[in-house]
């Protein structure tokens, strides 16, 4: 008998051995020093931020069904699925509703007829499949983006959950210019009965992978996080953020696009949060906002702690070049601000333009 120990391979190599792989592809690793330090490294040299993001899913197989006919504009579009066949046409959402047998949740005792009992006491069906729009910034290749996408989606989902993607790419609208790809999930597994449930660390994984993956393909992308480039978050839930960003019926069209930070568009939310911090300014001359500071301030240490890290390890790999680099990254995050004061101070800033105005308007009177 040998009396050698175990042969062990360490988590943060790049391409070491992942037994809960099933074979597939070793990255970086999320936590690791070394998938930080890569990531981070890539956005200081200019890399784009990769958007992951789940917009909703049906609970039902219409629900589903006017998904698929929005994804590839009604038959306009191709929509590729996960055995790679290419459909086309007014009728692929209906056959792809009937290859996943999505309609079957009718049939009392079906898996797709299980509900859970919401906060107001009524049972609600689960989801039958999750939106993924997974985008990049314009001037990204699209045929790019697709492959990207497609790595990604064989590697977390093929042999678990059926899946399908369409492509948008140089189309005018709320999109934007930007090519990105939606990709719709099954939710219930094809084998064992679970059902996806995704959450945030899922989400950053995500990006993680599909960063990867374009970064494969020659496409410089990144995937890190807004704290650890020293900005605070400002993510807003869906309808306020789109109503924020609708200008209100009765407003003079703007040349300029509305700013979150100065602008309330639509949204009741945004106008009763910016009114309170105005009347806040006139009051005092300036916001307290001593919670949510705090709060950040214990990011920002956490932050510090991985650069850090980062540096440490950098010095061990020899790499005193890069580690210097981040050691001036660390220095020039931007200071902790809270949103309320970043809107505070994006106000205090137009005053004096504003006031600039109406004196010129009042001499020309």
């Amino acid at each position: 008998m040998s009396s050698k120990g175990p042969f062990r391979v360490a988590r943060d190599v790049p391409g070491g051995i992942n037994p809960t792989s099933f074979g597939r592809k070793a990255g970086l690793g999320g936590a690791s020093a070394a998938g930080w330090t890569a990531r981070m490294g890539a956005s200081g040299r200019g890399a784009k931020e990769v958007l992951v993001k789940i917009s909703g899913g049906g609970r039902d197989a219409d629900g589903v069904q006017a998904h698929f006919e929005y994804i590839d504009r009604h038959g306009k579009l191709d929509i590729e699925t996960d055995h790679g066949e290419v459909l086309h046409g007014k009728t692929a959402a209906t056959e792809l509703i009937n290859d996943w047998a999505l309609d079957y949740g009718a049939v009392p005792g079906s898996p797709h007829s299980r509900s859970k009992v919401g906060a107001d006491g009524k049972r609600r069906q689960p989801r039958q499949a999750f939106n993924i729009v997974l985008s990049m910034p314009a001037g990204t290749p699209p045929q790019k983006v697709l492959q990207a996408v497609k790595n990604f989606a064989r590697e977390e989902f093929a042999h678990q959950h059926r899946y399908a993607m369409a492509l948008h790419a140089e189309e005018k609208g709320k999109h934007g210019m930007h090519p990105h790809v939606h990709l719709v999930v099954k939710a219930e597994h094809e084998y064992d009965g679970s059902r996806l449930n995704p959450r945030k660390a899922d989400l950053q994984r995500w990006r993680e992978r599909f960063a990867e993956y374009l970064t494969d393909l020659g496409v410089a992308a990144t995937a890190t996080r807004r704290e650890d480039r020293g900005f605070a978050k400002t993510n807003k839930k869906t309808p306020i953020y789109r109503a924020a960003q609708r200008k209100p019926e009765n407003a003079r069209a703007s040349k300029q696009a509305s700013s979150m930070n100065t602008s309330a568009g639509d949204s009741v939310f945004m106008r009763r949060k910016l009114e309170a911090i105005k009347r806040e300014l006139r009051t005092t001359g300036n916001v307290e906002d001593r919670d949510a500071h705090r709060a950040l301030m214990n990011v920002r240490a956490r932050v510090d702690e991985r650069y850090g890290v980062a540096i440490h390890w950098l010095r061990q790999q020899g790499r005193e070049k890069e580690a210097r680099r981040f050691e001036l990254m660390q220095i020039n995050l931007p200071p902790v601000r809270s949103e309320k004061e970043i809107i505070a101070d994006a106000l205090i800033a137009r005053q004096p333009a504003r006031k600039s105005r109406d004196g010129e308007e009042s001499r020309l009177r």
